[in-house]
């Protein structure tokens, strides 16, 4: 629980109690994303989160009981919940952008997430999972889904060159999932050995050290997907692709970060940039089936696990720069 920004303890809380229509799960393994470490920091714009605040936006549990109406689940099945619990009604969630739902409530941030041993979501945002998905894999479809939605808007085409800036989670899930379009070659950029090391074992034709600031292909990829959340990485990613290429961007380097680039380059260059946040129900459930297809394997970018109630040690880790490369998951006492 982070009760406000740089206060956070782990403690009982009272269990959630299910309403109609509410599924109540319980949370097995939740992941740690560095913007759960911008929460306990106080980072966030205060129109996105909410205090006092069990972060976990990245997770996968069992059920335990379901709310009236609810048929379609029953307790002990595995299961993974999205974030946003949209509405259903506005008129961003009829067209299918549940992510921009007008009424703002996600897991995580303004009710109840992972880190605790029970979430109660909405039905409309829990996904059974198949038998063959392990839940140290179902924690990642929150992550993955944010990629392949905005490699889905990228258009991506058999035979192009894809170029991954940054090998963090969400680096590393570009990797995995660009392949699943034939691409003729996959280059990753990274400053860390460890990183370009996943890049290669994840199909990563090249893995590229760009610490000393040289980055081969420039002007040549066709598609640029950008992860790393950093001044120096969005740059670099205005000068790789060809002309007439496209960047998808989604990293939040954050406010007071800006990017100065000449003011022709895009033009110019007839470059197509694409910012993209969130995930919708339908790519959510997209990822699920890809995984219960077995079409995509996550479980290399899985770090570790530790136990809850050592969450600083994660969250430590994190902010000394000196983490994992992949997620390290939070495990609750079965």
């Amino acid at each position: 629980m982070i009760e406000r920004p740089h206060e956070a303890e782990f403690r009982e809380v009272e269990t959630p109690m299910c309403g109609p229509g509410d599924v109540l799960v319980r949370s097995r393994l939740a992941g740690v994303c560095r913007t759960d470490l911008e929460v306990l920091n106080g980072e966030l714009d205060r129109r996105w989160v909410r205090y006092p605040c069990i972060p976990g936006h990245e997770w996968s549990g069992v059920v335990e009981a379901v709310g009236e109406g609810v048929t379609d689940l029953e307790p002990g099945d595995p299961v993974v919940s999205e974030g946003f619990c949209y509405c259903g009604a506005c008129r961003r969630c009829r067209a299918g952008d549940t992510h921009l739902c007008e009424s703002y409530d996600c897991l995580g941030f303004t009710r109840g997430g992972g880190f605790g041993e029970f979430v109660l979501v909405p039905r409309r945002v829990v996904h059974r999972l198949p038998d063959s998905v392990s839940l140290d894999e179902a924690v990642l479809v929150e992550p993955a889904s944010v990629v392949l939605k905005g490699l889905l808007r990228a258009e991506p085409q058999a035979g192009e060159t894809v170029g991954v800036i940054g090998v963090g989670t969400l680096g590393a899930l570009a990797v995995v999932l660009a392949r699943l379009f034939t691409p003729a070659a996959i280059v990753a950029y990274g400053v860390r050995d460890e990183e370009l090391d996943l890049a290669r074992r994840l199909g990563a034709a090249e893995a590229v050290d760009v610490s000393g600031g040289a980055a081969p292909h420039e002007g040549e990829l066709d598609l640029v997907v950008e992860t790393a959340g950093a001044v120096p990485a969005m740059e670099l990613a205005t000068r790789l692709p060809r002309e007439g290429g496209r960047i998808v961007a989604f990293g939040i380097a954050g406010a007071g970060r800006e990017l100065v680039v000449p003011a022709d380059r895009f033009v110019l260059r007839d470059l197509r940039l694409i910012g993209s946040v969130g995930y919708t129900t339908a790519v959510w459930s997209r990822v699920v089936e890809l995984l219960g297809a077995g079409l995509i394997d996550l479980s290399p970018i899985v770090a570790g696990r530790l136990p809850a109630a050592r969450f600083e040690e994660a969250f430590e880790s994190m902010a000394g720069g000196g983490a994992p490369v992949g997620r390290i998951l939070l495990e609750h006492e079965a």
